[in-house]
């Protein structure tokens, strides 16, 4: 519900100490990075059958103005898609992770959990890491996997009894909220960028 000050509404992010939120976009690379060159191999194959029909005179120009119309299309409709966010939200003591694809034309909301449930909140570089690193199941939110600089790892039981973990780029806001939620399971740092 949206709070009101003298007909404005209050940003929740700058008036709020316990609200954050924090967006990275995805680096290409791993599926992403696949997607995006057979992507690129479908629209030269396309374009290289516009110049095909295009050369062939008669109905084959007409014919190789729709396959350009066509790339075109599929350029505008499909390689948005490629471009992934993970967005992170800290709001009355929840954390609820979202992807948004496309430049936020698709929002999925993937994962939400209560601060106070979580085992563990630590850095990924600490080692406190090694001790959950065989959790099974574990969501990833970094932007890249090869960056560890701000990363941190949050361990919980989900609905069925398993344990998770969470991966995700940590702020010194986020950080200060995940303290005040959840202090004897939360390690801070003072080196994060954000």
């Amino acid at each position: 519900m949206a709070r009101f000050h003298d007909g404005q509404e209050i940003d929740r992010s700058t008036h709020s100490t316990n609200y954050t939120e924090f967006t990275v976009k995805k680096k290409s690379e791993g599926p992403v990075l696949t997607t995006k060159l057979l992507l690129i191999l479908a629209y030269i194959v396309v374009v290289v059958l516009a110049f095909v029909a295009l050369g062939s005179g008669g109905v084959g120009m007409y014919l190789g103005v729709v396959f350009f119309l066509g790339v075109i299309i599929l350029v505008y409709f499909t390689w948005p898609l490629t471009n992934h966010e993970y967005e992170y939200v800290t709001e009355s003591g929840d954390l609820t992770f979202t992807t948004i694809i496309a430049g936020g034309r698709i929002k999925k909301e993937n994962l939400k959990i209560k601060i106070k449930d979580c085992e563990i909140i630590a850095p990924y570089s600490s080692e406190k890491y090694n001790d959950y690193a065989n959790v099974a199941k574990k969501y990833d939110f970094r932007k890249s996997v090869k960056e560890t600089e701000d990363i941190y790892f949050a361990v919980f039981t989900e609905k069925n009894g398993e344990k998770a973990m969470i991966l995700f780029q940590c702020t010194n806001k986020a950080l200060k909220i995940f303290r005040s939620y959840n202090k004897e399971h939360t390690i801070a740092v003072d080196t994060l960028r954000y």
